[in-house]
């Protein structure tokens, strides 16, 4: 398969995922990357079809082959995000929270890698943790209006939950 077929079938791909057709995605996917085993974008996008169909051990072999190709900077947040979430929904916990405290490296600050941090926290077992990083997140991304009451006091729960872990626990480290 010719680079320009290669580029529409990924442009079906997308437009199928967009109008919520994942099953037929999937169809087109799977031998795109059997075809072109050394793109990354091709990889990228196969994951994320088996992904969506919840089919995880299929995926992780796509994420990982990505991952091996060098998955592009700019793509890289979105990516480790699924990749991190889709080895929590195996029971792979522990190399979830690897891959989203690499992320956290160039995203420190964002909401989205907190909330998917605490489930992963929670899938491994570390469940004050993981509800002090989830009461974070949601102090961080408070209209104003909700929550704004109530945060002196959720921020002591916060506070007294990541006290209870094994290892102390700054404000800084819960910054989603």
């Amino acid at each position: 398969m010719g680079k320009n077929i290669m580029i529409e079938t990924l442009a079906t791909i997308s437009a199928l995922t967009k109008a919520g057709d994942f099953q037929a995605a999937y169809a087109l996917a799977v031998p795109l990357a059997k075809q072109h085993p050394d793109d990354v974008t091709v990889q990228i996008t196969t994951a994320y079809a088996c992904d969506r169909l919840g089919y995880e051990q299929e995926a992780l072999v796509y994420y990982q082959g990505a991952w091996k190709l060098g998955v592009p900077q700019e793509e890289q947040f979105e990516f480790l995000l699924g990749f991190s979430s889709t080895l929590r929904n195996v029971g792979r916990a522990e190399e979830s929270l690897e891959w989203l405290r690499q992320a956290r490296k160039s995203h420190p600050h964002s909401a989205v890698l907190a909330a998917f941090t605490a489930l992963a926290l929670h899938a491994a077992g570390q469940n004050d943790l993981a509800l002090a990083t989830m009461l974070d997140c949601a102090l961080k991304t408070a209209d104003g209006n909700g929550l704004a009451p109530y945060t002196r006091a959720l921020t002591h729960y916060r506070d007294e939950l990541a006290a209870t872990v094994d290892r102390p626990c700054s404000r800084g480290e819960f910054d989603g």
